[in-house]
């Protein structure tokens, strides 16, 4: 059997509001493939083999980013990283910055796939987009990683009562208005870590750094857009490190909207292939959003290539 194989989340932010998205997302698909949402990692790996064992040509993912980053991974170990099927990511978690980047058409999961569902019926070819996973620890696949600010930020945005954009914007607003009036929060978010860098076997000229980004896609949320160099090469992936303040990163945060250079001297900016940070002290760190315990040390090297369709 050929045809659409479809995972959903049902803990994604956006399906937990939309308790009925499963069974409309059957109906739309119809007898062209199969819809599971799946509770826990065992039974999701027993239906992506289910997938395997069925043949199917498209796997689309119903969550956040997330969501994608723990499939995707099972999806690489039961398919192979050279015989992958399309990826078709539907927005229904609370950060979609791969939807973003890619420029998905459409927003709603539901449009998504009913658009997508029409061309293969009709045997049109798909708008397909590539983009470069990054290998994490050797054991994870992901397209943004992340220590220090982005790590204290989201664990605030969690923390709150309905994390949804909305809610970034304001905490992204509160920060700033921290910086201005000289209370504790801004320096909770920006608070520097100690470590040690190595960017394709050249260290990184710090030692204390506020902020560790790497990342393959061009969004990192709320339409910033720092990764400028993220598709620019192959096999490569953009960096994003330094001791930057928080007065300087916030003065910058219109060139970050608009997805040019900081020009920042307390930034390192550039594309890489492998990075190893050692932490003097363990750090949590995140892959596309998920908050990972604290490590010592964070390898990153290229990881394989998808096709992610785009409309």
């Amino acid at each position: 059997m050929a045809g659409f194989g479809i995972i959903v989340n049902p803990y994604a932010r956006g399906n937990r509001r939309n308790p009925s998205r499963v069974e409309r997302l059957r109906s739309i698909v119809g007898d062209d493939g199969v819809v599971f949402a799946t509770a826990d990692f065992d039974e999701l790996d027993l239906r992506l083999r289910e997938l395997h064992d069925r043949n199917i040509e498209i796997l689309a993912v119903c969550g956040g980013d997330g969501s994608f980053h723990h499939a995707i991974g099972r999806v690489i170990e039961i398919w192979g990283a050279d015989s992958l099927p399309l990826l078709l990511p539907l927005r229904g978690g609370t950060i979609n910055n791969l939807s973003r980047t890619i420029r998905a058409r459409r927003r709603r999961a539901e449009s998504m796939l009913a658009h997508v569902v029409k061309d293969y019926r009709r045997g049109k070819t798909h708008e397909v987009t590539h983009r470069d996973l990054i290998v994490i620890n050797g054991e994870h696949y992901g397209y943004i990683i992340g220590a220090g600010l982005v790590v204290n930020f989201l664990q605030l945005y969690y923390a709150g009562a309905r994390p949804r954009p909305a809610s970034a914007f304001w905490l992204l607003f509160t920060c700033g208005l921290s910086y201005y009036l000289g209370t504790s929060l801004i320096q909770g978010v920006v608070k520097p870590f100690d470590g040690d860098i190595v960017v394709d076997g050249e260290r990184v000229p710090f030692r204390s750094f506020s902020m560790f980004l790497a990342s393959s896609v061009e969004h990192i949320g709320l339409g910033v857009k720092p990764f400028y160099l993220s598709a620019r090469k192959r096999d490569f992936y953009h960096v994003l490190c330094g001791p930057s303040t928080p007065g300087q990163l916030l003065s910058r945060l219109y060139r970050f909207f608009r997805g040019h250079p900081a020009n920042l001297d307390t930034l390192y900016d550039n594309m890489a292939q492998r990075v190893r940070v050692e932490f003097a002290e363990p750090q949590a760190f995140m892959i596309n959003g998920d908050i990972y315990d604290s490590v010592s040390i964070l390898s990153m090297e290229p990881g394989p290539r998808v096709a992610v369709i785009s409309g």
